[in-house]
């Protein structure tokens, strides 16, 4: 979840600023793939804890994000979105070389 309001945040703001999107579609199906793909593999190769198995009832009213969580995703989320926002506009600087992200209409044929 984090990866993907991170990225929906610089694709927004990159849009928005620069006048095309940072990442191209194979490149955001690339990002969703591999962040999903690595989530699922660590839920699914951890062991439940024994004393998970012997609970027989599950609470329905709980929520499944407690507000803990949420702070932890958010804090995450800002960090990643300053991260790729520093990113975004300081790497050029710092490389030496361009996005070339806006292209002009006006063509000379």
């Amino acid at each position: 979840m984090t990866v993907n309001m991170s990225c929906l945040f610089i694709v927004i703001l990159g849009s928005a600023t620069l006048g095309r999107s940072p990442f191209s579609v194979i490149q955001l199906l690339w990002i969703n793939l591999i962040m999903d793909v690595l989530a699922a593999l660590a839920l699914a190769t951890e062991a439940p804890h024994p004393t998970e198995l012997k609970k027989n009832m599950v609470d329905e009213k709980a929520p499944i994000i407690l507000p803990v969580m949420w702070r932890s995703i958010y804090s995450q989320v800002a960090y990643q979105c300053l991260i790729m926002t520093i990113m975004l506009y300081f790497a050029p600087l710092m490389g030496g070389y361009s996005y070339n992200l806006v292209q002009s209409p006006l063509r000379d044929d």
